[in-house]
């Protein structure tokens, strides 16, 4: 027989009833509720209710419910996304934040709800004492990460130091949900994880262009030898030059408009995966690249309009110093 309700009791009624089923982890009835719920949508704000429910086992088998809900419609969700966001994640039952960090990523949500969730799952990964929360977090983030872009860089981050974890499940879950950033694991491991020593960018100040002329042109007379960035290529096929924007006559062709991230060096000739540490991030947040190395350092160049985006995605992994 079920005890009486606590003072200020939540949810108690039908639904309520059908959830509380003795020992907490037995089965209760969330397929059939779940069910209901979805046919009558106007009972939503009910099972709403019974997540906050004083026993834990409603708590759980709500979640459970829940998460079936949206699976089918999260439209109906839109009243209830800030409670959830809010009051929902501040359970601390972990039965609870499983079901909600597998249902986040299917809800209705606008720009600022995302960013709350994506602090909210982040946090969950981190720190979070159960395995499944944290797994579950991880999928979630890169779920919410395919309708944001501005997300994939962080998403990738996680991934990088799931797969990098002692925490079998984190890696194993990694490692399957690496297809929708389109990188091998190797690439995204060794670009994603901060080494003890970091890396240091700085920004050129000066706007960059990409020229080309015929492969038997000589070095025209236009180029500036004492800037600070200035590259000369040739092939069998072109005579390729890097250098300020504005030296770049018109009527040449060339690609204008690129700003440059410097690595701060010398660097050692023996480190691996330099390149791979920026391109990859700036790759998942749709940033194209040029990407051009010399004898001490690597310069990675970003269209200008691109630039602060880069910078943000670039931080979270590097120190980006400013001019």
């Amino acid at each position: 027989m079920r005890k009486p309700p606590k003072a200020g009791r939540l949810g108690d009624g039908r639904l309520a009833d059908r959830l509380l089923s003795g020992e907490r982890r037995a089965l209760g009835d969330p397929p059939s509720v779940a069910h209901e719920v979805a046919a009558d949508p106007a009972r939503l704000p009910e099972l709403v209710a019974c997540l906050f429910d004083a026993d834990p086992g409603v708590r759980m088998r709500a979640a459970d419910a829940l998460e079936r809900v949206s699976r089918q419609d999260p439209a109906p969700f839109v009243p209830f996304v800030d409670r959830l966001l809010s009051e929902g994640a501040a359970i601390e039952q972990a039965e609870v934040r499983w079901h909600l960090a597998r249902m986040i990523p299917r809800l209705p949500l606008d720009e600022a709800q995302r960013r709350t969730a994506g602090d909210l799952l982040t946090g969950w990964f981190e720190a979070a004492e159960s395995r499944i929360v944290r797994t579950s977090a991880l999928q979630a983030v890169v779920d919410l990460a395919e309708r944001d872009p501005d997300l994939r860089a962080a998403a990738a981050e996680l991934l990088g130091r799931a797969m990098r974890s002692d925490v079998p499940s984190l890696a194993a879950r990694a490692r399957r949900i690496l297809k929708p950033f389109a990188v091998d694991e190797a690439t995204l491991a060794a670009a994603l994880v901060k080494e003890q020593t970091g890396l240091t960018l700085s920004i050129l100040p000066q706007r960059l262009a990409v020229a080309q002329l015929p492969p038997g042109s000589g070095l025209p007379g236009w180029l500036d030898w004492t800037a600070p960035l200035v590259s000369v290529t040739r092939t069998g096929e072109e005579l390729s030059i890097l250098c300020d924007e504005a030296r770049i006559p018109d009527g040449v062709k060339a690609e204008r408009g690129w700003r440059a991230f410097k690595v701060q060096g010398p660097l050692d000739v023996s480190l691996f995966g330099i390149l791979a540490r920026i391109a990859v991030p700036l790759a998942q947040a749709h940033v194209p690249i040029f990407a051009m190395s010399t004898y001490d350092t690597d310069y990675v160049l970003v269209r200008a309009d691109d630039l602060e985006k880069a910078a943000e995605v670039l931080a979270l992994t590097c120190t980006v110093l400013r001019g």
